[in-house]
């Protein structure tokens, strides 16, 4: 076996290719972004993963949001820096003169 598309509703979402003993998904719409290189056992597996994810009522696909607040014990800030490819710069410690 080579590849074999994954449908929804008629439309193509994605592929599941041979990886070892099993299949990985590849994502080609957006939908379904978050199985992108996932790993299955079969493809019919792949597909009720697609067929859940985009059955979701819409506004329902992100957990409520949370807010956690340092302290004592926590890791420091060097802990949570970016990466190096980040555009997004960690804040600098201010100087006063």
């Amino acid at each position: 076996m080579q590849k074999q598309v994954i449908e929804f509703n008629g439309e193509a979402v994605g592929a599941v290719v041979p990886d070892g003993d099993g299949f990985r998904f590849i994502a080609v719409k957006y939908g379904v972004w978050s199985l992108d290189g996932r790993l299955f056992s079969r493809p019919v597996e792949a597909k009720r993963a697609v067929t859940a994810l985009l059955s979701k009522p819409p506004g329902r696909s992100m957990p409520a949001a949370s807010f956690w607040v340092p302290g004592e014990g926590d890791p420091s800030i060097s802990q949570f820096g970016w990466n190096a490819v980040s555009a997004v710069p960690l804040p600098r410690e201010e100087t006063r003169a």
